[in-house]
């Protein structure tokens, strides 16, 4: 059974992601962080912003750098490196991490050898183009997060038969396409980028797993010059799809327009259509939706790093998205006992009234 190993390399990235601590522990002592953190009394965030703008010569109000500053003091919170009332930094961690060699984490390790010059105003590392192919192939191409696509497809209820009409939202390097074709080959697929940087990639990675099973793949490709991106409608019919994977893309919608994105994915599905998206919530502070210390950390980590990516908007609160989901029309999904999230906020399966 796929879910239960699936389980199990979710969490263990999560408990993989705390090795990072130790690094981003010493880029906040290197960079000044910590004693700005200490001259900021009492702390305000506006005030330390200001402090970081100053010394070390943050562009904090430039693109999401400012928002990268807000996801570190929560981290800073989560892990027990500054006190919850007043900002000031209380104790260091308590166990000396290892190093682990995880796609994900070199991946982050990267992106926080990048932060110290993007904090102070240097261009994105990493794009959605021809340059970065092969980074995001390995990062989005790690165990946990093909687990995790295997085991929302399974919970959207996808079907293996020639009615069945699935779309792959911003395919990327085609590992979804892929994990569909193999599991699903008789399903009708269509995929759908605003790039062709991973368009040759995708094809090839495709024709293989379809040649493992079948030889052959009911994939439909959208010409990435239909499709302008988020905010843009999507170049299809009302009504043309039993089911949407969407894998990855939510951090990067714009925080005006994701209701309007959101409502485009709706109206491209059934009545009764299932929506799958695998990404992370925002550690909620009352740990309603995310529970897991380990993943609450991870989570932090992952959008911290993943900040010095072009186009990155970060992970979003799960109260405000619930409200949304349901003002556009969604239900919960019910094909995991009515519950909007699974494995702490990762996996959301939402049905269209």
């Amino acid at each position: 059974m796929e879910s239960k190993p699936g389980i199990r390399d979710f969490y263990e990235c999560a408990n993989c992601a705390r090795f990072l601590l130790p690094e981003i522990l010493d880029l906040a002592a290197r960079e000044g962080i910590f004693r700005r953190l200490r001259d900021v009394s009492p702390f305000t965030f506006d005030g330390f912003c200001d402090a970081l703008e100053e010394d070390p010569g943050y562009a904090v109000s430039e693109g999401n750098r400012r928002r990268m500053i807000g996801v570190l003091v929560d981290l800073f919170r989560e892990a027990g490196w500054i006190d919850h009332e007043d900002g000031g930094a209380s104790r260091m961690p308590e166990e000396e991490c290892g190093r682990v060699e995880d796609a994900q984490i070199l991946f982050f390790r990267e992106c926080l050898r990048h932060v110290p010059a993007f904090l102070r105003g240097e261009p994105a590392l990493f794009r959605f183009d021809d340059r970065s192919v092969a980074t995001w192939d390995r990062f989005l191409g790690c165990s946990s997060f093909r687990s995790c696509r295997r085991m929302l497809m399974e919970l959207m209820g996808v079907e293996n038969s020639p009615s069945f009409r699935l779309l792959d939202l911003c395919h990327g390097p085609g590992w979804g396409l892929a994990d569909a074709v193999a599991s699903y080959p008789e399903a009708l697929v269509t995929a759908v980028d605003f790039t062709d940087s991973f368009a040759r990639l995708a094809k090839e990675r495709v024709n293989g797993a379809a040649g493992e099973v079948s030889g052959r793949s009911n994939i439909r490709w959208v010409d990435p010059g239909r499709w302008k991106g988020f905010g843009s409608p999507l170049p299809l019919d009302d009504g043309a799809f039993d089911a949407v994977l969407f894998s990855c893309g939510d951090p990067y919608i714009p925080r005006t327009i994701r209701k309007d994105v959101y409502r485009d994915i709706s109206r491209v599905l059934v009545p009764g259509g299932r929506l799958g998206i695998l990404t992370r919530a925002y550690p909620d502070p009352g740990r309603r939706h995310v529970l897991s210390s380990g993943v609450r950390i991870a989570t932090l980590i992952h959008d911290f790093s993943e900040g010095v990516c072009a186009g990155w908007e970060g992970f979003s609160d799960p109260e405000e998205n619930a409200r949304m989901f349901e003002g556009i029309g969604y239900r919960e999904g019910r094909g995991h006992r009515g519950r909007k999230s699974f494995l702490d906020g990762t996996l959301w399966v939402l049905e269209k009234r």
